[in-house]
């Protein structure tokens, strides 16, 4: 059935930018800058690199290290290095960067000039520990499903995935997902290639799944909010440890 959510074949609007940082024209940027570019709807990050986002300063090409970040539907580039002081620099969008639909980036680049040196550090990421995200698993995927009522383990849980407190992290921690084998249920240190991530963010306001997933979106009834979905992102990104 075609909705908003799922576009009749055939019609998939591009994937658009509506943010960039820096600005575009920006001058006096950083030589420690994270580029970062918010679109409309969720990256793929199995599409993001250098062919799909790229920086340059005259002839020159600038490597970095990419993340997608789904919960605000956001790509980083970090450059390897600090880029040079007062110079010119270009990033390039292109439509080899796409959604978890399936639809293409509009190709586009945005400019800006460096200052005179780097920025105060950010601060590091807060890893939430495992018992934090096993809450949430115990408050909210338990009633029997994926743990009994009572967060104690249950025989058959469902699609096989058990998140009671003795076997949840030995059962999503580089386990390959049964409808999508290519990715883990967690993969440590990325969070956007995470099936778990992926069935907790709602994609539309009545709760629907993210594209590209089979089946309905989790836990049932009200999505987790943002925060402790946040919590789930923050866990995986910080390397998953028990």
């Amino acid at each position: 059935m075609t909705t908003d959510a799922t576009p009749h074949p055939g019609a998939c609007a591009l994937l658009e930018p509506i943010a960039w940082s820096p600005a575009g024209e920006s001058q006096d940027v950083p030589t420690d800058v994270v580029i970062r570019v918010r679109f409309d709807d969720y990256p793929d990050p199995d599409t993001l690199g250098s062919e799909s986002l790229a920086m340059t300063t005259g002839f020159y090409w600038v490597p970095g290290v990419f993340r997608v970040d789904l919960l605000e539907k956001t790509v980083a580039m970090r450059p390897w290095r600090p880029l040079s002081p007062n110079l010119g620099h270009t990033v390039h969008l292109q439509p080899t960067l796409h959604s978890l639909r399936g639809c293409v980036a509009e190709a586009t680049t945005r400019s800006f000039r460096t200052g005179d040196g780097p920025t105060d550090a950010e601060p590091a990421p807060v890893v939430p520990p495992f018992a934090d995200v096993q809450a949430l698993f115990t408050s909210r995927c338990a009633g029997g499903c994926h743990a009994a009522d009572d967060g104690a383990c249950v025989a058959r849980p469902a699609a096989g995935l058990s998140l009671c407190a003795s076997e949840a992290f030995d059962a999503l921690v580089d386990v390959p997902s049964r409808t999508k084998v290519e990715l883990p249920l967690v993969d440590p240190g990325n969070s956007a290639r995470s099936i778990l991530l992926r069935k907790l963010i709602p994609a539309t306001p009545e709760g629907g799944p993210l594209p590209s997933l089979l089946g309905h979106r989790d836990p049932p009834g009200p999505p987790l909010d943002r925060a402790e979905i946040a919590t789930v992102a923050a866990w995986i990104d910080g390397g998953a440890m028990r």
